[in-house]
């Protein structure tokens, strides 16, 4: 098999920044005609999530959700556009009209691997896209089926190396975070998997509970709901510390292997040339809501880290992160 998340002065100043810094393309006009406008009464936003309902960015999005409807004094729908390994959701995102009334989620890392990846024919990249912020973060994990024999991180390594390019790993797609993480496991502890993918984290989940494959790798808010009801076993959080909503799962580096924390980031935006005042009243919301208390604590009960970064921190987190992952996923695409 082939190897294989009201306007006030400074909000408006930063979102004008980022319009001409930001990810790529321009923000639109800043005109202050653009922000009274917006909501326009009567108008929906909608919330567009790349994946199947009941996959972790859904049930996050209509965490969020009710409170931004509040902050913005307007309706806010969750529609899932699922299929393609998010590329459609996310072209749909990207070519919506520039009016505030359409975001989405444009997580990091994941998204890399939709438009970086040519076979998956992607009418964006990461120009064509403006941040609001990012609302919460997850920890990756490695999860196994709860029949699995495996009872520690130690037990499934040692038999990816007993048998290399045997032990089945499911991921989320083709070149996306999921696939990445795996070939850094792979380079730096020296293991050879025989990797699985599906179209969603949903689909990958749905396997690993199956016992379709004999692992997966994903952030914890995918694997959270299983868990803790015992469908799933987590056998370790990749990261220095411990993970606050699972802190029985030892950490990677606490059984013997040293590999730099994964994390997922869960940002949102809205189509690059949307005007800059209705970006910075959209962010404005979206950090208010997120900060609400009763939103705080249902992402904690989902497994999920709640952390504000801003526009501006998003577009810079996005064009590192991209550039560090790039050369990964061009080589897993060589690879026949």
């Amino acid at each position: 098999m082939k190897k294989m998340t009201a306007l006030t002065t400074t909000a408006l100043a930063a979102s004008v920044a980022l319009a001409l810094t930001g990810c790529g393309g321009q923000a639109g006009s800043s005109t202050t005609t653009a922000a009274a406008d917006f909501p326009k009464a009567g108008s929906t936003i909608e919330w567009i999530v790349p994946s199947a309902a009941g996959a972790g960015n859904d049930i996050l999005a209509r965490i969020v959700a009710p409170a931004l409807e509040e902050a913005l004094g307007a309706p806010v729908r969750v529609v899932n556009k699922e299929g393609g390994s998010q590329v459609i959701g996310l072209n749909y995102l990207a070519n919506a009209k520039k009016d505030g009334q359409t975001m989405g989620y444009t997580n990091i890392p994941s998204i890399f691997g939709r438009y970086l990846d040519p076979s998956k024919k992607a009418s964006f990249n990461r120009e064509s896209f403006s941040p609001l912020g990012s609302f919460a973060f997850n920890d990756v994990v490695i999860g196994v089926n709860k029949s699995s024999p495996h009872g520690s991180i130690k037990d499934l390594f040692d038999a990816v190396k007993a048998a290399p390019g045997k032990v089945t790993v499911g991921t989320d797609s083709r070149g996306g975070d999921d696939h990445v993480n795996l070939r850094v496991l792979e380079k730096e502890l020296g293991l050879d998997f025989n990797i699985v993918h599906y179209n969603s984290g949903a689909d990958k989940i749905a396997a690993l509970i199956a016992g379709e494959v004999d692992f997966a790798l994903g952030g914890i808010s995918s694997f959270y709901g299983p868990f803790k009801s015992g469908e799933l076993k987590l056998l370790t959080v990749i990261n220095t510390e411990k993970n606050q909503f699972a802190p029985e799962v030892p950490t990677l580096e606490s059984q013997g292997f040293k590999v730099a924390p994964m994390t997922n980031n869960f940002a949102v935006s809205v189509p690059a040339g949307t005007p800059a005042s209705i970006v910075a009243a959209m962010e404005k919301a979206l950090k208010e809501a997120v900060a609400t208390p009763a939103v705080v604590e249902k992402l904690k009960a989902a497994g999920t880290g709640p952390a504000w970064l801003s526009a501006s921190e998003v577009s810079s987190k996005w064009k590192e992160r991209e550039a560090a992952a790039k050369p990964i996923i061009d080589e897993l695409l060589a690879q026949k």
